[in-house]
């Protein structure tokens, strides 16, 4: 009887195997590469800012310096940023640039700077000493600036 179990099971495995099917697919990638050249911006630099201890949050616009709600935080701030233009094929652009700056020895803390026609500043409230510094990419594509979001 265990002779016959085995043959059957044999069996049955074969005709799995024979009604099996295999289904496959051809996939295409591409990639157009641009190559990108290079242009001349100057440094987005405030300087230092002079915050009073268990400072609020506020705002430094160019300028105009310290202002919005917790603006009686801000003691001074040493350099105006305005006016910055890139030098692209010997033509002046406006530097625009939104991007996030941070410092190793505060983390959690993260300074904001946008730019909608002018630069602004936010400071997180409790602010840590240290430089804040960060990067983004500035591109112009037929003429047009554009920057990340």
């Amino acid at each position: 009887m265990r002779k016959y179990f085995l043959l059957s099971a044999v069996a049955l495995m074969a005709a799995t195997t024979a009604n099996a099917t295999t289904d496959y697919a051809e996939v295409t990638a591409k990639a157009t590469i641009e190559v990108a050249g290079t242009f001349d911006c100057p440094e987005i630099d405030f300087g230092k800012i002079v915050v009073k201890q268990n400072n609020a949050e506020f705002e430094v616009y160019e300028e105009v310096g310290c202002d919005g709600d917790g603006a009686d935080s801000c003691i001074s701030v040493e350099k105006d940023p305005s006016g910055l233009q890139c030098t692209l094929n010997s033509e002046k652009i406006d530097l625009v640039a939104h991007m996030s700056l941070t410092n190793p020895e505060a983390p959690g803390k993260v300074i904001t700077l946008n730019y909608e026609g002018g630069y602004t500043l936010i400071i997180p409230a409790n602010i840590t000493a240290g430089e804040y510094t960060g990067t983004t990419t500035m591109t112009v594509v037929d003429g047009e600036v554009q920057i990340p979001d």
